[in-house]
């Protein structure tokens, strides 16, 4: 008979699916390279410019923009993240600010060159929330500032899936789907261990047991940038990080824009 143990959203999603799960997936550590190196050519960034990264998590990526010489303010709801993200830090010698907190209570004013909000970060709050942050992030940035956002692309998804993959303790087993009626993404993941023990998030307030990201549209994403008073500068697609980059297809799904907060406000 199974065992059922819940684990707090910072010890199942923070502590374990973000730090241990991502470090141990193949070739994530050059994934993160070629999307750093994307993100400063296509918005047109230099060392010693401002980068405030949202839910940048255990810091990944914000190590790399350090180290090629910017300053970096990175925000993550989960304590335990931007803990690891002080100690990658450290060992690295490298200096940068990270601050634990909800990037929807960002105050800021003018004060960035960039904004990034990476992975399946966007689409957690829905459709009013999400505006609400793309304004608070428009208020952040300099004149002609960009901001980099990946989601979650509504044509990405088909039939519902199910997995599974064999760990060094047990096995993770996942299920996933489109909600059509919501234009959400759901999933659910919880692990078996080799002792009978059934680990899965526990249900808290404030945050998500079981993923649900809302997933857009390119023309949806256009719609809310400039309601908030961003313009789109170009779409691109995960799938190809190539420098410089593709044209590609108009088949292609689109989950990345570029915008800016313009010159004249």
């Amino acid at each position: 008979m199974l065992k059922i143990v819940e684990k707090s959203w910072n010890e199942f999603w923070a502590a374990y699916w973000r730090i241990d799960h991502r470090h141990g997936i193949p070739g994530i550590f050059e994934w993160d390279r070629k999307l750093v190196d994307f993100i400063e050519h296509v918005c047109r960034l230099s060392p010693g410019m401002r980068i405030l990264d949202l839910g940048c998590g255990g810091g990944d990526q914000a190590r790399l923009f350090s180290g090629k010489g910017y300053d970096v303010v990175g925000i993550d709801i989960a304590p335990p993240l931007i803990e690891f993200a002080r100690r990658q830090y450290k060992e690295a010698g490298l200096t940068g600010s990270f601050i634990a907190g909800d990037m929807r209570r960002i105050d800021y004013n003018r004060e960035f060159d960039a904004c990034v909000i990476l992975s399946g970060t966007f689409g957690f709050f829905g459709d009013a929330e999400d505006l609400e942050l793309l304004r608070s992030i428009r208020r952040a940035l300099k004149s002609n500032g960009k901001l980099f956002v990946m989601f979650l692309s509504v044509e990405r998804w088909g039939k519902r899936e199910r997995s599974w993959s064999e760990i060094e303790d047990g096995w993770e087993l996942s299920e996933s789907w489109y909600d059509a009626e919501t234009g959400t993404y759901r999933g659910t993941i919880f692990i078996i261990r080799k002792d009978g023990t059934l680990l899965r998030p526990k249900v808290e307030p404030g945050y998500h047991a079981n993923e649900a990201i809302r997933c857009y549209t390119l023309p949806e994403m256009r719609g809310m940038l400039t309601q908030a008073g961003l313009r789109q500068v170009a779409a691109y697609s995960s799938g190809d990080f190539s420098l410089p980059p593709a044209t590609l297809p108009p088949e292609t799904a689109r989950n990345i824009v570029v915008a800016e907060r313009p010159p004249e406000d």
